[in-house]
């Protein structure tokens, strides 16, 4: 886990989802989340922004894309989130979050699954590989998003 500060970087938008109907979708998973019924290793916190957090993946030339996706949850050792198309499990990924006293906190982690939602929407689960402190990041939990955050990758 690391800090970072300032900058940007362009971010791909690949669900252009509105507000409301990132609500409708977030309400329809709960619902019906398959991966709610099994047993879980870690808590779990609702960790839905209004705004979008952003995601490097690092493809298979090793290049990194950078995208911005709706994030579903939060644990020690992981996060779930909304992305707009397929991402293979064990691709590397760096998550940009904020914790409740607004520093940018960076954490790498692993695909370890990705099931389509419907459409292009895939619902993507990311392992950190290192446990992070869930009370770090419970005031964020329904904030009203990260703001101008860039991703370093």
């Amino acid at each position: 886990m690391t800090k970072q500060s300032g900058g940007s970087n362009q971010l791909i938008d690949t669900l252009h989802l509105s507000d409301e109907q990132w609500r409708t979708l977030s309400e329809k998973l709960d619902q019906h989340d398959p991966y709610l019924t099994g047993q879980r290793r870690h808590q779990r916190i609702a960790y839905r922004k209004l705004a979008q957090i952003a995601v490097a993946v690092r493809q298979s030339d090793g290049e990194w894309a950078k995208y911005v996706v709706r994030s579903r949850d939060l644990s020690p050792g992981g996060i779930g989130f909304i992305h707009g198309s397929y991402v293979h499990v064990g691709c590397e990924c760096r998550v940009i979050l904020k914790d409740c006293h607004g520093q940018v906190v960076c954490l790498d982690g692993v695909v370890k699954r990705c099931g389509l939602v419907q459409g292009t929407v895939h619902d993507v689960g990311v392992q950190f590989h290192e446990e992070i402190n869930l009370t770090a990041f419970m005031g964020e939990a329904e904030g009203e998003g990260e703001g101008d955050i860039s991703v370093s990758a």
